[in-house]
C-alpha cells in the first residue's frame, strides 16, 4: 500500500499541471499584496474613515493579517477551480494514456489502487492549502506588518493580533476539508466519464451554479442553502467572529465529511464494477 501511494504521488508531482496550480496560487497572492501596497492607500483611507465615525482606533489597522484575510475572502471561490485542474486528471489521465489496463492486470486490488489515489489527492490538497497559507501570510506581513484585524461579519468584529494566526490556520484546515470534498466529486466524474475535459467542465458548472444559488437568500432558495457545498465552504468566515460558533462549523464539517465519503463510495462502486475492456 505504501508503495502504491508513493507511485501515485510521483505521478501527481511529475505532472506540470500540479506545479502550475501552485505557481498560479502564489502569483495571485503576490498580485493582491502588490496591488494593495501600491494602490490601496485610498481604499483603506475610505475603509478607516467609515470605521472611525463610530470607533476610536489606535495601532496598525491596515496590516498584513488584514491583507491575508482579504486575500482569502477574494479567492475562496477560485481555489476549487485550481484544484479541479489536478483532480480531474487523476483517473481520466490513466484512461486517456491507456495505463489503466496495465495497472488492472497487475496483482493489485482495485480497492488498494483507489485508496492510494484518494490518499495522494488528500496530500495534494494539504500541500496546496499550505502554499496558500504561506503565500498569503509571509508577503503581507513583510509589506504591511502585524496588528489587530477589523472584519465585517455580522457587524464589526475586532480580532486581536495574538489570536489571528490560530484562527487563520483553523480556517485553512477547514478549507482543506472542503477542498477534499470537492476533489472527491471531481475524482468521481474523472472515473465515470474517463475524460479530463468533461470532468473539469462538469465540476466547474456545478461550482458556478452553486455559487449563484448561494447568492439567492430569499424565498424557496433560502431553504436550499444548507444543502449547497458553497454554503458550507463559506463557513470559514465564522472563525473570524469574536465568539466562534463551533456548533455551526461542526455541522458544516459533518456535511463535508459526508460529501467526501459519498463520492469516494460512488467511485469505489464504479471502479469495482468496471470491466477491464472499458
Amino acid at each position: 500500500m505504501i508503495n502504491l501511494i508513493k507511485i501515485e504521488l510521483v505521478k501527481l508531482y511529475s505532472s506540470n499541471r500540479t506545479y502550475i496550480t501552485f505557481i498560479i496560487a502564489i502569483l495571485l497572492m503576490l498580485v493582491i499584496n502588490l496591488g494593495l501596497y501600491s494602490d490601496g492607500e485610498e481604499l483603506f483611507g475610505f475603509f478607516l474613515q467609515s470605521i472611525n465615525e463610530y470607533f476610536y482606533i489606535e495601532g496598525n489597522v491596515v496590516n498584513g493579517y488584514l491583507i491575508a484575510y482579504l486575500a482569502l475572502n477574494t479567492l475562496w471561490v477560485h481555489i476549487p477551480v485550481l484544484i479541479i485542474i489536478v483532480t480531474a486528471h487523476i483517473f481520466s489521465g490513466e484512461f486517456e494514456m491507456g495505463t489503466i489496463r496495465l495497472l488492472l492486470t497487475q496483482p493489485i486490488s482495485r480497492f488498494n489502487l483507489l485508496f492510494a489515489k484518494i490518499i495522494s489527492l488528500i496530500i495534494y490538497n494539504f500541500c496546496f492549502m499550505f502554499v496558500i497559507a504561506i503565500s498569503a501570510i509571509i508577503p503581507s506581513v513583510l509589506l504591511f506588518g502585524k496588528g489587530d484585524v477589523v472584519v465585517f461579519i455580522d457587524g464589526i468584529q475586532f480580532i486581536q493580533e495574538v489570536t489571528f494566526l490560530s484562527r487563520f490556520f483553523n480556517t485553512l484546515l477547514f478549507a482543506t476539508l472542503a477542498m477534499i470534498a470537492f476533489s472527491s466529486m471531481t475524482m468521481y466524474f474523472s472515473l465515470y466519464f474517463k475524460n479530463t475535459l468533461t470532468a473539469i467542465l462538469l465540476s466547474l458548472g456545478i461550482l458556478i451554479i452553486l455559487t449563484l444559488l448561494q447568492t439567492f437568500v430569499f424565498g424557496i432558495f433560502s431553504s436550499w442553502q444548507p444543502f449547497l457545498f458553497t454554503y458550507h465552504i463559506a463557513k470559514w468566515q465564522l472563525f473570524f467572529v469574536n465568539e466562534i460558533p463551533y456548533h455551526s462549523i461542526l455541522n458544516s464539517v459533518y456535511y463535508l465529511i459526508g460529501m467526501s465519503l459519498f463520492f469516494m463510495v460512488l467511485s469505489w462502486y464504479k471502479f469495482k464494477k468496471m470491466n477491464i475492456s472499458e
